[in-house]
């Protein structure tokens, strides 16, 4: 902690982050968006005594919600991180300094993931207004946060990389959101073509539903958000697969690893000197 708060790209962006007026009125609109849904909610839907314990549609209609800002969210704040830099042409200067290149993506994620986070530990007090509903437990609470952090930390990566990778900022956002929509819905779509084309291939009708439990398909709704978020909800709405695996832990292994490499690759293309791997059998 003292090492980042000596790092001057750290200090730098977060007092220019947030001691903005933006910073302000982004959180306020985002506490009023995830506030004034399940407000809206209860007036619709006033709370019932026969209802305790049983409707868990204010905890799914949060989630989502909550889900769906952080996939607006996270990708914008990284994406004009070092072509922002570039096109400022402060770039250059950046890699003079004694700062490494791994150093300068670290910052430069850092500074953009502490404030989603802080978004979303701002509106997690409003989960005390599902409590009321009960059917909710501590668990799924604490797999839902984890849930959020892993993807706010690929959104991120992901689109620092597309910032490193592509000199123009609004191409950059563009291309992140594209990719993210990939992941978000494209692979959700393919896990459900693909069980629908086995299940019509299938001759026996009565084997179709156990199409859904391939490992295949259960590997492939894993990598889903939609699905894992689904799994941890259970709320039924999907596709209902019987995984061998925990779903969530398995979501999380993997786009961990894909952060990982992905904030790798963006150190190495920042480097202007890059080593050049050669293989030979020659000594």
């Amino acid at each position: 902690m003292r090492g980042a708060l000596s790092n001057p790209i750290i200090v730098k962006e977060l007092r220019e982050r947030f001691r903005s007026k933006r910073t302000f009125w982004t959180l306020a609109l985002f506490l009023l968006i995830m506030g004034g849904i399940p407000l809206g909610f209860l007036i619709v839907n006033p709370i019932k005594a026969d209802t305790l314990g049983q409707n868990k549609d204010l905890f799914v209609i949060s989630a989502v919600i909550h889900y769906a800002m952080i996939c607006f969210v996270a990708p914008a704040l990284t994406a004009g991180a070092v072509s922002g830099e570039r096109e400022r042409q402060t770039l250059n200067v950046l890699l003079t300094t004694q700062l490494s290149p791994r150093t300068i993506i670290w910052s430069k994620l850092f500074t953009s993931l502490a404030f989603t986070s802080l978004l979303v530990i701002a509106s997690m007090p409003l989960y005390s207004i599902v409590m009321l509903y009960g059917s909710v437990s501590p668990e799924q609470l604490l797999k839902l946060s984890l849930f959020f952090v892993v993807n706010i930390l690929f959104l991120g990566s992901l689109g620092l990389f597309c910032s490193t990778l592509i000199k123009r900022t609004a191409v950059s956002t563009i291309i992140a959101y594209g990719v993210a929509f990939f992941f978000v819905v494209a692979t959700g779509l393919i896990f459900y073509f693909l069980g629908e084309i086995l299940i019509q291939l299938s001759p026996e009708r009565a084997l179709a539903r156990d199409v859904w439990n391939l490992p295949q398909l259960q590997y492939l709704a894993g990598i889903n958000p939609l699905l894992v978020l689904s799994a941890i909800l259970e709320d039924g709405t999907l596709p209902a697969v019987r995984f061998d695996f925990t779903p969530w832990l398995f979501f999380s292994c993997v786009y961990l690893v894909l952060s990982m490499l992905l904030v790798s690759w963006s150190a190495y293309l920042l480097a202007p000197i890059k080593r050049r791997w050669r293989w030979s059998w020659k000594k």
